[in-house]
Formats: structure tokens, sequence, C-alpha cells
């Protein structure tokens, strides 16, 4: 009894399966046309289209100022041991600038030959790079405060979202 329930519903499924991949292929076979540039202004706006002000090396420059911003912030409100805090601050926004701004430096040297390949390869070495840097920080800093670190690691690897919003 129970089998015959299993049998019909992974009959049912199948049929499912087999529904789905005819309408998915018949979708498939459909040409899409792109949009001519007039057709995207009139949809997003002129404002969509133009090209954004801010690049990857500006992106860098912002973390690192976010950076410095934070460590002084930690150094002057943080209590016991203010200096400390202020180091850890710096070293955790230096482990998200650093990896970063040689991501930038890498796609500006290869800005005449992109390719998705080398942007791929560009994210898995700067996130091999910033875990790097944090095992760094973690085994060389012995007076190392983690939520200083922390935190400041967040606010730089969050400036990403703040330059998308300025385009």
């Amino acid at each position: 009894m129970v089998s015959d329930r299993h049998d019909a519903s992974q009959k049912k499924d199948w049929r499912t399966r087999n529904a789905w991949d005819e309408d998915e292929a018949e979708r498939e076979e459909e040409a899409v046309d792109p949009l001519s540039r007039a057709e995207a202004e009139t949809l997003f706006g002129k404002r969509a289209l133009r090209p954004s002000r801010m690049t990857p090396g500006r992106v860098v420059l912002a973390q690192v100022a976010v950076t410095v911003l934070s460590a002084i912030a930690w150094r002057l409100f943080a209590g016991g041991n203010a200096g400390a805090a202020g180091w850890s601050a710096l070293f955790g926004g230096a482990v998200c600038f650093v990896p970063s701004g040689f991501f930038a430096l890498r796609l500006w040297l290869s800005r005449e030959r992109t390719s998705i390949s080398g942007l791929v390869v560009g994210e898995a070495i700067k996130v091999f790079a910033t875990v790097a840097l944090f095992v760094l920080v973690v085994v060389l800093y012995r007076e190392l405060r983690w939520v200083p670190m922390l935190v400041t690691f967040l606010l730089a690897l969050k400036t990403y979202w703040v330059a998308l919003a300025i385009r």
C-alpha cells in the first residue's frame, strides 16, 4: 500500500519534471533581442547608462579612509588599553583593503584584456589573501582586541555598498 503511493508519487514527479523540461526547451528556442540604447534610456532613465564615477581604486581609498577613521575612534573612545584597540581596528581594516587594493591593481593592469575568468581568479586570490591576513594578524599581534578588529573589517567591507549607492 505504501509502495503504491510511493510509485504513484514518483510517476507524478517524473511527469511534472518532463513537462517542466518541455516548457523550458520551448522558452530557450525563443530569441531574446537586447535593448537598444534608446529603449534602455526609456526604461531605466538616462542616469542609469552613464558610467559610474566610483572606480575600484576609489572604493579602496574609501576603505582606507573608513579604516583610519575607525582606528582613530577606537583609539579615542576605547576604555583600558586604547592603543591596542586602535591598532586592532587598523589591522582589521587592512585585512579588508590590502586584498581589495591588489584586486583593483590587477583590474587596472588588465583593463585592455578583461575576462570573466580573470575576475573569478582575482576574486579567489582576494578571498584567500583575506583569510591569510586574518591568520597573520591573529598569530602575530598578541594584544589583539577582537571587537575593534572585526567591527572595522565589516565597516571597510561594507564600503562597497556605499560606493554602489553613490554610483
